[in-house]
C-alpha cells in the first residue's frame, strides 16, 4: 500500500518536526520526586499537580502507574479549585479499565472544572453524558458541553457536533437520530445521506461498511461538498474499502473545488506522489486556498500561510506577515492550551527580530479587530 502524505510547501515543513506540545508529562528523577513531595506536603499546587502525573503516567524513574496515589494527590490540588487536577480526577473515575472506576465522581469532577470554563473538562464531561454506562445518558447535555467547547476551538467538538448532534438538544440517543437519517437520506437529501453513512462508519446505532460506503457514494454523485469529501477520504486511507488512491484524489479535488475547506486541506496535503516534483501551479493554487481559508479563520491554513510568508514563496517574503498569521490561531483556547505559542512548530525555525514580532502582533490585533469569530459553527 503506497503511503499517503503531504505536498505542500508547509506540510513538507511540519512534517520534519512535531510541533511542541504545551502539556506533556516530563520524567522526573528519584531526587525530583522527593523534592515535589517535600513541596506538595508544604501546600505546593503545582507540586500536587506534578506528583499526580507522575503517577498517573508512570513519569518517575522505576516509577509505575499508581492511580490511587494519582489521585490522593490529584484530589488534593482539586480540592484547592485546581481546574486540571479537577480534569486528570474525572480521567481516572472515568476509566471503566481503572480500579477507581466510578462515573458519579467523574461526572462531578468534570462538572466542576468546565462550569470554569476549563476546555478539557467541556469535552470530557460532555463525552461522559453520551456515553455513560452506569448513569443515565443525558444527549441534553452533551450536546450542551459540546456547543461550549466547540465556542472555545475544541476541533473534537465540530466533528461530533456536525454528526450526532446535528438535531441539536433535541437529540435522546444514537437510533434516534439514525432513524431521522435514515428517512431524509431515503428521501433523496444529500446532507442526510452522507451523515447517514458517517454513521454506518462509525457504528452509531449498527455498523455496516459497506452500507456506509453507498450512502457516501450517493451523497458525493448529487454533489454534496462533504459527501465527496468523505467519500474520497474513505477511498483514500483504504481501511474499510479497498484502497483507491486515484479516484479517491479525484473526488477530494472535486470537494475542493466547490470551496470546501477541509477538502482543500486534505487534498493539498496528499497531492504528491512517491518521489514526485512539487508542481508550482498547483503549488499556486494551495497557496490561495490557504489565503482564503486563513481568511475565514481556519487555523490549520494561517498556520500554513506563516510558511509562506518566512519562505518568500507566492508571496513578498515578509516576516512579520509571518508571525502574524502564526499568531492568530493562538485565538483560540483550545491551541493556547495543546500548542507553544512562542516558536513556529516546524523545521527549520525561522529567527524573527523583536522588531518583526511585535510588528507581527500588532497585524494580528488588527485581524482579530476585523474578524470576531465566532468559532462554532464553524466557516464554510
Amino acid at each position: 500500500m503506497r503511503k499517503i502524505f503531504a505536498g505542500a510547501l508547509v506540510v513538507l515543513l511540519l512534517a520534519q518536526a512535531l510541533p511542541v506540545l504545551a502539556t506533556n508529562f516530563p520524567s522526573k528523577s528519584p531526587a525530583e520526586i522527593r523534592q515535589l513531595k517535600k513541596e506538595a506536603v508544604a501546600g505546593d499546587v503545582s507540586a500536587m499537580l506534578s506528583l499526580g502525573d507522575a503517577y498517573h503516567y508512570g513519569r518517575a524513574v522505576n516509577f509505575t502507574s499508581d492511580p490511587a496515589w494519582a489521585a490522593y494527590w490529584y484530589g488534593r490540588a482539586a480540592s484547592q479549585g485546581n481546574v486540571e487536577a479537577q480534569t486528570r480526577l474525572g480521567d481516572i473515575y472515568s476509566d471503566p479499565e481503572d480500579r477507581l472506576y466510578n462515573e458519579p465522581t467523574a461526572l462531578a469532577w468534570y462538572k466542576n472544572a468546565a462550569e470554569k470554563g476549563y476546555l478539557p473538562a467541556q469535552y470530557s464531561l460532555a463525552l461522559l453524558y453520551e456515553n455513560a454506562k452506569t448513569i443515565v445518558p443525558d444527549y441534553s447535555q452533551a450536546y450542551t458541553w459540546y456547543v461550549k467547547a466547540a465556542e472555545q476551538g475544541d476541533e473534537q467538538a465540530y466533528e461530533t457536533l456536525d454528526g450526532l448532534y446535528i438535531y441539536g438538544a433535541s437529540v435522546r440517543s444514537y437510533a434516534e437520530v439514525f432513524d431521522r437519517l435514515t428517512i431524509e437520506a431515503e428521501a433523496g437529501n444529500a446532507e442526510a445521506q452522507w451523515r447517514l453513512g458517517k454513521s454506518y462508519m462509525r457504528g452509531d446505532a449498527r455498523q455496516d461498511i459497506s452500507k456506509a460506503m453507498r450512502w457516501l457514494e450517493i451523497s458525493a454523485d448529487q454533489g454534496s461538498a462533504k459527501g465527496l469529501y468523505y467519500f474520497g477520504a474513505e477511498l483514500m486511507t483504504g481501511n474499510n474499502p479497498p484502497q483507491n488512491l486515484k479516484r479517491g484524489m479525484q473526488i477530494e479535488k472535486r470537494a475542493a473545488d466547490l470551496g470546501y475547506v477541509p477538502a482543500q486541506l486534505y487534498w493539498a496535503h496528499n497531492y504528491l506522489g512517491n518521489d514526485q516534483i512539487p508542481d508550482v501551479a498547483v503549488e499556486k493554487m494551495i497557496f490561495d486556498w490557504w489565503l482564503a481559508a486563513a481568511e475565514k479563520d481556519y487555523s490549520e491554513a494561517q498556520e500554513s500561510l506563516s510558511y509562506y510568508y518566512v519562505e518568500g514563496k507566492f508571496v513578498t517574503q515578509d516576516k512579520a506577515e509571518a508571525w502574524k498569521w502564526h499568531l492568530l490561531p493562538f485565538r483560540s483556547p483550545w491551541r493556547q492550551l495543546f500548542w507553544e505559542k512562542d516558536h513556529f512548530p516546524g523545521a527549520p525555525v525561522p529567527s524573527l527580530s523583536d522588531a518583526e514580532k511585535a510588528e507581527g502582533r500588532r497585524r494580528a490585533e488588527a485581524w482579530l479587530v476585523a474578524h470576531p469569530g465566532p468559532y462554532w459553527p464553524r466557516p464554510q
